[in-house]
């Protein structure tokens, strides 16, 4: 073989490995864009019958996701607690969770892992269930589609980190159904009956249940508040203590009801750290997205997987452990696409993790 031959088949190698190395990357792209399907939206009007049903509720729960900052974290923690014994006392079990401490294995008795998630009422949990966004006032694209990450998570790995929590690994158990649009006038400080109100509106036509979790988005410049004190208020320091909060509530006429509340998330106290893979709006609304979503599989009614064996732990769910100070995480690939969003914590493995 002379040199002129050598050296078209050190080229032709070399093409190869680059045609190679961009097929695997254009299968990595398409496959993680596979499952992001056009979104169906259902345009929904608010009603008499959703503001008799939001002053009608027979019971409801709430658990906030703190804002960064040490009071709003303690704040959210004590606020929590309450909502886990009131749940405690429903279920004739407010000593058990006190008294529990897991076994764990490779840790001297009696020692424990603290922050490890128990569940010793044996509070319901999510198997399955189906995702409806409620877009308030705005299009999807204003929060960076939050269809497109949820189709992501519903088939990757990261969502299997639930599996030992729910005691089932099937896979796409988490799916992304038909969204609401709601365009209504609205306060810009937004009370718990308004958002029960469209909460209601969008469980009224897509159905109640365990098997629906619906995620309410809250345009950038609208806040929302539990109480005049406690609120999710960029441009009020003193009473902005969360990002966002999950719950569930029983309406006479539709039954019970799952549902968390998006504010916009890209902003101070709330958003992810920058640079990241998607840039600040769609990354920030993600990490909040599956933070709520996976403490809606694991802890519905707040009676359900909880850290119970820590004094600074007590009342957390399988997302707050994992925060950080900064919002800062790594990127990690979603089935295929890299997102910078929070890992969740794992009992295996006593840690926060991206991977069952």
């Amino acid at each position: 073989m002379n040199l002129c031959q050598i050296a078209r088949t050190a080229f032709a190698l070399v093409c190869c490995a680059v045609l190679a190395g961009f097929l695997k990357f254009a299968n990595v792209a398409a496959q993680s864009n596979a499952w992001a399907p056009e979104e169906s939206v259902v345009s929904v009007q608010l009603s008499a019958v959703d503001q008799i049903a939001a002053d009608d509720v027979t019971t409801r729960h709430v658990h906030l996701h703190p804002q960064r900052s040490v009071a709003a974290h303690r704040f959210a923690l004590a606020e929590n607690d309450e909502n886990r014994q009131t749940h405690a006392n429903a279920h004739g079990d407010s000593d058990s969770a006190a008294s529990t401490v897991l076994s764990v294995p490779g840790v001297p008795a009696p020692g424990f892992y603290p922050a490890d998630l128990s569940n010793p009422a044996h509070g319901q949990v999510l198997a399955s269930a189906q995702s409806n966004n409620v877009y308030v006032n705005c299009a999807a694209s204003c929060w960076g589609t939050p269809s497109v990450f949820l189709a992501h998570l519903a088939l990757s790995r990261f969502v299997h980190i639930t599996d030992e929590y729910t005691h089932t690994t099937a896979n796409n158990r988490y799916t992304v159904g038909a969204s609401t649009s709601i365009k209504e006038s609205l306060p810009g400080t937004l009370s718990q009956s308004n958002i029960l109100q469209i909460v209601h509106a969008a469980a009224r036509t897509h159905g109640s249940g365990y098997d629906h979790v619906y995620h309410v988005f809250l345009p950038r410049g609208v806040d929302v508040c539990l109480s005049t004190k406690v609120c999710y208020s960029p441009n009020n320091p003193s009473t902005f203590l969360f990002c966002a909060y999950h719950g569930s509530v029983d309406f006479t006429g539709i039954g019970h009801v799952l549902f968390s509340i998006e504010p916009y998330q890209n902003v101070p106290g709330c958003s992810v750290a920058q640079p990241s893979p998607n840039g600040p709006l769609v990354d920030s609304t993600s990490s909040t997205l599956s933070h709520e979503l996976i403490e809606t599989i694991t802890d519905p009614d707040g009676d359900a997987w909880l850290a119970q064996n820590s004094l600074i732990d007590n009342g957390a769910e399988i997302g707050d452990l994992c925060e950080t100070p900064f919002g800062n995480y790594a990127p990690f690939a979603v089935y295929g696409k890299p997102y910078a969003i929070q890992p969740e914590y794992s009992n295996r493995f006593h840690a926060c993790a991206t991977t069952p």
